[in-house]
């Protein structure tokens, strides 16, 4: 009889002990922000790419909070726009690097746990800690890889978003002069 991936996979969420709670909970909010971050950062790169609409919108926020000239005005858009987004990344950065801890602490667990179960002669006590010890080792790191490409996808998606404003900044600067 096949086990489906559900079964399969909550077996090994359970085999790996409760510190699969915690890499779980990380994997979800490092994802959530990352999906949502990613897709803020590509509407924002995709307005500002497109010279029409992007004048649209700044006139429409130029009006909306005054400023005296155009590069406070560009000044105060770059917070707006990017003050979430820097956040967002700090934080899926933050977690990319807290998840390999979380599956060390469980690799720790689960090696003494190992050790534990040696000294009373019981080679399935070994072997579950053993088990524990591997499966919470490679949740970190399947939690931490993805969410640090994606932090270093974001990241450059900023600065492609910086650069592109700071070309249009220098295309007002030009036609107000």
């Amino acid at each position: 009889m096949t086990e489906s991936f559900a079964e399969l996979f909550c077996g090994v969420f359970a085999a790996g002990g409760i510190l699969m709670y915690p890499l779980a909970a990380i994997a979800l909010y490092a994802y959530f922000c990352a999906f949502k971050t990613s897709l803020r950062l590509g509407w924002l790169n995709a307005l500002c790419a497109d010279e029409k609409s992007f004048a649209r919108e700044f006139v429409k926020f130029e009006s909306e909070n005054s400023a005296p000239d155009v590069k406070s005005a560009f000044a105060r858009l770059r917070s707006e726009l990017l003050s979430d987004e820097e956040r967002r990344v700090k934080m899926l950065k933050s977690l990319a690097v807290a998840a390999p801890l979380v599956g060390l602490l469980g690799t720790v667990a689960g090696m003494t746990e190992t050790i534990v179960s040696s000294a009373s002669d019981s080679s399935a006590g070994v072997a579950e800690g053993i088990s524990v010890a591997l499966i919470t080792t490679q949740a970190g790191l399947v939690v931490a890889i993805p969410a640090w490409i994606a932090a270093v996808f974001a990241h450059a998606q900023m600065r492609k978003l910086l650069t592109t404003l700071a070309a249009r900044e220098s295309s007002f600067g030009r036609e107000s002069l």
